[in-house]
């Protein structure tokens, strides 16, 4: 397998500028602790470190070839395009921040999605060669898998597909998507809620920047918007 891209081969230079830290105005989850176990406690959710409204194309790595993918600004939004159904590679964008133990969340808009169609957020991508990284993919059909990326090698699945009725199916449907990530233990959220825990016993990645992306399973040409990029850094958890 070729590895994944966050980047085209003819296009290897990233964007030299990063945002400005601002005052937020509130978030779009309502953030309240799904369980008496959710790992969020430890995190102030209404102030994020990082915020992203995918306003200013200096934050995020755009670009478009024909037959593959591309990812481009419109309307305040990140819009992403999957030419070709398929399931061999993943074809992203990376946000130009880097963090190692974080909690981050997504707003993602399907397109005109049917079944195993998808969206994902990846974290602990290398940014020298955009590749690898632990990821959370959400398809149109309702249903989540996770996923350990290695430069070129099949993405690995840590967790099946596994239905939720926290996530909203079917095209044109809005989730926000949630990724905790402390050394090897990764919690997914869906809409607040909580959906899952991995642990990933053979830890390969544990710092870097984030990637965003579609994945045409079944479908040519799919699109999906993202929006409202948060993340938090997570304090030292003591055993």
């Amino acid at each position: 397998m070729a590895p994944p891209r966050g980047a085209l081969e003819s296009q290897t230079e990233a964007a030299d500028s990063t945002p400005e830290h601002c005052q937020l105005p509130a978030t779009p989850t309502p953030f309240t602790l799904s369980s008496d176990d959710d790992p969020r406690q430890a995190l102030s959710l209404s102030e994020p470190i990082f915020r992203d409204g995918f306003d200013d194309p200096a934050t995020c790595f755009d670009y478009a070839t024909i037959g593959r993918s591309s990812y481009q600004f419109v309307d305040g939004q990140l819009l992403g395009t999957d030419y070709e159904p398929k399931d061999l590679y993943t074809w992203w964008t990376y946000v130009e921040r880097q963090s190692g133990n974080t909690y981050v969340e997504v707003s993602a808009t399907n397109g005109d999605c049917i079944a195993k169609n998808a969206v994902g957020l990846v974290i602990r991508v290398d940014p020298e060669t955009a590749a690898g990284g632990y990821g959370v993919e959400v398809s149109c059909d309702g249903s989540w898998r996770f996923l350990r990326n290695r430069q070129g090698q099949v993405a690995e699945v840590l967790q099946g597909r596994t239905e939720s009725e926290a996530i909203n199916p079917g095209p044109q449907a809005t989730n926000r998507i949630g990724l905790w990530g402390y050394a090897n233990e990764f919690f997914v959220f869906q809409n607040g809620q909580q959906l899952g825990r991995v642990v990933d016993r053979n830890l390969l990645h544990s710092f870097d920047i984030f990637a965003l992306y579609v994945r045409a399973h079944q479908t040519f040409d799919l699109m999906a918007t993202f929006d409202d990029f948060f993340f938090w850094h997570i304090p030292f958890l003591p055993e």
